[in-house]
């Protein structure tokens, strides 16, 4: 599978709807769309960051908490990598095109807080419930 086949239009709705339903602090409606979200990604190939064979991690906090970056098209993963670029995290960088399973075991890391989707904008964290 190559970069430009990577396209996601329907996570990047649900993201909206989150933000919408948060808004109007409709806690029925974010949970309705979360297990969504969990369906949607389930089966799904993303975009993920990695050096020296290891997800790319993000720091999010100085007790070593971080994120790890997905991102769900070609267009997301220029600009998430122009985003690390303007923060000197692009050095020795690759991408890899993979299931979210394959870093499950992220998960087993009490500093993982989640993905993050589309980093260039901080637009969502999915987090570990929804693996």
């Amino acid at each position: 599978m190559k970069i430009e086949e990577i396209k996601h239009p329907e996570l990047k709705n649900h993201i909206q709807m989150i933000y919408m339903h948060g808004e109007n602090q409709n806690q029925n409606a974010i949970e309705k769309t979360e297990s969504e979200i969990k369906e949607c990604i389930k089966d799904k190939y993303f975009i993920i960051s990695i050096e020296d064979g290891e997800p790319v991690k993000i720091p999010y906090a100085n007790d070593g908490e971080y994120l790890v970056p997905i991102f769900t098209d070609e267009h997301e993963y220029t600009m998430g990598m122009q985003y690390f670029s303007f923060n000197v995290m692009d050095e020795n960088k690759e991408y890899v095109i993979e299931k979210l399973d394959y870093f499950k075991k992220l998960k087993e890391d009490p500093n993982f807080l989640g993905y993050i989707v589309n980093i260039a904008r901080v637009s969502y964290i999915i987090n570990l419930a929804l693996l």
